[in-house]
């Protein structure tokens, strides 16, 4: 009995001492587990277009989600707003995009359409306490498409706010307004103040030459004022504002809205031209609001901490100023545009659930307070736009309390409207705008504008709604055509040597020679046939890289000679820089190589000098001489008009006045007569490239034969005739077919400098297939456009060789 009480005793000792070891044991390694493996956080990255300040503001958003969620670490990465939309498709066509995406009303439909995008629905549907309701309602139907939200908002921003200089309003005598203005096509004096025509003419001022010194308002852009008259009269963009299918543009309402913007600048001079704010050296309407020039200026919330900038509060640069609502027309009815964001899941994301913990964050009440502190925007929840983080109160800090009157950002979102955001839309208006542009200009009347540009975008519209019903395309038969066709030129290659027969040492020899090459042979098959190849078959398709392509055949190349109609628009500007571009530089080049082909003592200087210019880059360059071309202040205009704008430097103020306003000096790139003209002369920058190569070719000569034509007499002009240019072509000829290359793939000067405009008139052939590309998503069309450039340059290359009998070649006469 003892014994068996002892051996329990002994069994439980030994498996309660195993079972604390095994304890002990567990703990041990759960301890040594989190010490030294603990798991990774998440990381989300997050993309976005934010300017310096907003980016701050976002920072700080971010640095408090992770606080809250130290299991989640999130990447910014910021994106130029002009290149955000491509860069984000191209990085999701490359399955390398980021989780979450800030994202606009206009461009998030080709997301969504695309499958780039999840619906937020099911995240909202399984969030607790989370109620869509609170946001503002228009910015979320905004973001809906075929009923589901794919942007959760986080601002709204009225672009019906006009910010008015008080100070100028009390030396005028007009009462601050209070919300009772509106507008008819005429002033009505009868009004006085209640007449928003009639403050526009007390506000504006000119002086003892009739100049203008002020003007009473200004808007952000010119169309803007248009679109807040048409819209008001009951216009609209397009019929269908999620899925267009027909322009209303050219409407009674739009024509008149149109055509009174139009009145605003050329008629009554109550608001700037283009051509009048750069001539003032302003870069823009805000700009000439802080400097006084202008009295009411027409804009979104977004330009408050701009504003702040230059008006703080005990300097002297500062005046009091407020806001109000844009006025209805005269019989109460009042519409403006509008503008918003909002941040969107990526789905292609790893992580959804915690991307939507980002997303809720960041256009959340905890995003929305940091975002309305700083100014930056209006928040797209009501109750935080109409609490003192966004309305000042008497706790706000002094610089932060202007403009005071921000509750009508509330007011104004019954009126607000919303663009189309329809696929197709970019490219549709952009054709649009480079139209209306010519209103602006003065260059045409808002009804021919509108009628023009609503018939070549409702062309285009139509044309690209046809390319929705298309079959797939066959990539099995193209992949075998393409493999039959490397396979023919093989064989054309190597079918000369087909009996040709080496010896083992010759075989050999090859075989090495074959196997130094073969990295070059790797690389130009890889990288250059291989992306012919596949531009050619994309060339048959209609293809944006994400969605599965769609066989066109030829229909690509039948678009762009018959349908599109900035084909034929690009070719021939391209071809008038081409001929006027190519002889002006060949001859620049010729000249500077004949000067710097001297023996003067510090030539090697003078060569370099001229030389820079051609290595610097196209982008600096393009800065460089958009200063040059300002209107006024600008250096061409100075040497042209004087410094007292009143010179006539060669008679050249003359000629230029019939393609200015009247007293106005000439706007080179804002002019749609002269903007191709300065970027020409802008081409003659990059000579010194040519002038090394021709002086090359100039030193190469034989001084023999400039010796024997002196022993026979002949003078210089003889001597340059019949040796110089005869033993020179050759450098000459190279100098020309090089040139007439590049000038059909000019692209970077209209980019940065004039954007194709102003009406298309600097539209050259390489930025219409960038566009088409690129803003489009048009890549099988596109690449169309590039085979087309490449036989056109083709064509003018063989065509410069079989008239190139004039090119002397030594060597051939020996």
């Amino acid at each position: 009995m003892k014994h068996g009480t002892s051996l329990n005793r002994v069994t439980y000792v030994a498996r309660s001492k195993v079972f604390r070891l095994t304890v002990i044991y567990l703990l041990f390694l759960l301890a040594a587990g989190h010490g030294v493996a603990a798991p990774n956080p998440i990381v989300l990255r997050l993309a976005s277009w934010e300017g310096d300040q907003a980016l701050s503001v976002q920072r700080k958003t971010i640095a408090e989600f992770e606080q809250r969620y130290p299991y989640i670490k999130v990447k910014l990465e910021n994106v130029d707003y002009g290149m955000y939309q491509q860069k984000m498709l191209a990085q999701y066509a490359a399955n390398v995009a980021p989780d979450v995406l800030m994202m606009g009303f206009e461009r998030f439909q080709q997301f969504a359409k695309r499958k780039a995008l999840l619906p937020l629905d099911g995240f909202i549907a399984k969030t607790p306490g989370f109620d869509i309701k609170q946001y503002y309602e228009p910015i979320v139907r905004a973001h809906r498409r075929k009923g589901r939200l794919y942007v959760l908002p986080r601002d709204i921003a009225p672009i019906g706010l006009i910010y008015y200089n008080k100070r100028l309003f009390d030396e005028a005598g007009i009462p601050y307004p209070d919300g009772s203005w509106t507008w008819d096509d005429k002033v009505r004096p009868e009004l006085r103040d209640k007449d928003f025509l009639w403050v526009m003419r007390q506000l504006t001022k000119k002086n003892q030459e009739g100049k203008t010194i002020q003007w009473g308002y200004s808007p952000g852009w010119p169309s803007l004022t248009a679109d807040c008259f048409s819209l008001s009269l009951g216009g609209r963009f397009t019929d269908d504002y999620e899925n267009p299918t027909k322009i209303l543009f050219d409407s009674p309402a739009m024509r008149r809205g149109y055509g009174l913007a139009a009145d605003l600048i050329f008629k009554y001079g109550f608001e700037p031209s283009p051509t009048e704010m750069s001539s003032v050296m302003q870069t823009n309407a805000t700009m000439l609001f802080v400097s006084q020039k202008v009295a009411m200026y027409q804009t979104g919330i977004w330009e408050v901490p701009n504003l702040r900038k230059f008006l703080k509060p005990g300097t002297k640069e500062f005046f009091d100023y407020d806001i109000t609502l844009f006025p209805a027309y005269k019989d109460g009815t009042r519409r403006f545009p509008t503008g918003g964001s909002g941040y969107s899941i990526a789905s292609s994301t790893q992580h959804p659930w915690e991307a939507w913990l980002l997303v809720q964050w960041l256009a959340g009440p905890q995003g929305m307070k940091n975002l309305a502190e700083s100014g930056l925007g209006q928040p797209a929840i009501r109750r935080i736009a109409l609490s003192d983080v966004w309305i000042p109160g008497p706790n706000t800090p002094v610089e932060m309390r202007y403009p005071a009157h921000r509750i009508v950002t509330d007011e104004a979102i019954p009126y607000v409207h919303f663009a189309p955001s329809g696929d197709a839309w970019p490219e549709v208006y952009g054709l649009l705008t480079s139209r209306l542009d010519t209103i602006w200009l003065g260059t045409k009347s808002a009804q021919q504008a509108l009628h023009e540009g609503t018939a070549e975008a409702q062309a285009r519209l139509d044309a690209l709604r046809k390319q929705e019903r298309l079959p797939p395309f066959a990539w099995g038969p193209a992949i075998l055509g393409g493999l039959l066709l490397a396979s023919g030129i093989l064989l054309w290659v190597y079918w000369p040597e087909r009996g040709v027969r080496y010896s083992n040492r010759e075989k050999r020899e090859n075989r090495s020679a074959y196997w130094f090459i073969a990295p070059w042979l790797i690389g130009i098959v890889v990288f250059t046939f291989g992306p012919m190849a596949l531009s050619f078959f994309m060339s048959m398709a209609d293809w944006d890289i994400i969605q599965p392509a769609r066989w066109r055949g030829a229909a690509n190349y039948a678009d762009a000679l018959t349908a599109d109609p900035r084909f034929w628009l690009s070719l021939r500007v391209t071809f008038v820089y081409t001929l006027v571009a190519v002889p002006l530089g060949l001859f620049g080049s010729l000249m500077l190589a004949l000067l710097l082909n001297a023996k003067v003592r510090g030539m090697a200087l003078f060569r370099a000098v001229y030389y820079l210019p051609s290595l610097a880059s196209v982008v600096a360059a393009s800065l460089i001489w958009r200063r040059i071309f300002q209107p006024e202040g600008g250096l061409l205009n100075t040497i042209i008009y004087g410094a007292n704008g009143k010179g006539d430097f060669l008679g050249l103020a003359s000629l230029l006045r019939p393609l200015s306003p009247a007293g106005q000096q000439i706007n080179w790139l804002g002019n749609e007569s002269t903007a191709l003209t300065g970027l020409i002369i802008m081409s003659l920058w990059g000579i010194g490239g040519g002038m090394v190569i021709l002086l090359a070719g100039l030193q190469n000569i034989p001084q023999e034969y400039y010796e024997a034509a002196v022993v026979d007499g002949a003078g210089a002009l003889k001597r340059f005739r019949a040796v110089t240019i005869p033993l020179l072509s050759p450098a000459l000829f190279f100098c020309l077919v090089t040139g007439v290359i590049g000038s059909f793939q000019v692209f970077t000067q209209s980019f940065v400098m004039t954007s194709g405009g102003p009406n298309d008139a600097t539209l050259f052939y390489m930025l219409h297939l960038y566009r088409q590309a690129f803003d489009g998503l048009r890549m099988g069309y596109a690449s169309a456009l590039a085979w087309v450039l490449f036989v056109i340059i083709l064509i003018f290359t063989l065509l410069q060789f079989r008239l190139s009998k004039w090119v002397y070649y030594e060597a051939d006469s020996k």
